[in-house]
């Protein structure tokens, strides 16, 4: 019994992913580009699949981590697109490689960076920070 018990609270456990973190998501793309009008941030575009390991592993180590969210919702507007339950936006789409994870920066529209998961994350995730950077400068 205990270890049925322990079996259900694992399998519900593995569908209960926060994708979140400490991020702060826009609802929706269209969202995501109207404040980056007003603010004139870049938007961040995560594009993740809900049963992309590297994509749950991402909302687990990345968005939670402090830093990273802090500098994350300081510097972009962030909007997070799950490829299998929602429509790609066409203006994100064109620059989508249709693997997952990528994120994407736009500004007004057009890619100013794009990268994916890469495995230094692992190692050091404020590596993503590295990438980040890269795309504001």
């Amino acid at each position: 019994m205990r270890k049925l018990l322990l079996i259900l609270v694992f399998v519900v456990s593995s569908f209960g992913i926060d994708w979140a973190g400490k991020v702060d998501w826009a609802m929706s793309y269209s969202q995501a580009k109207n404040i980056s009008k007003k603010t004139g941030k870049p938007i961040f575009v995560d594009l993740a699949l809900s049963h992309c390991p590297p994509c749950k592993w991402i909302s687990e180590h990345i968005y939670t981590d402090e830093k990273i969210a802090s500098y994350i919702n300081k510097n972009f507007i962030s909007v997070l697109l799950i490829v299998d339950e929602q429509k790609v936006p066409q203006e994100v789409a064109q620059y989508f490689s249709g693997y997952t994870p990528s994120f994407i920066i736009l500004k007004n529209g057009k890619q100013i960076t794009q990268f994916s998961f890469d495995r230094e994350f692992l190692k050091n995730k404020r590596k993503f920070i590295d990438y980040l950077k890269k795309g504001i400068k």
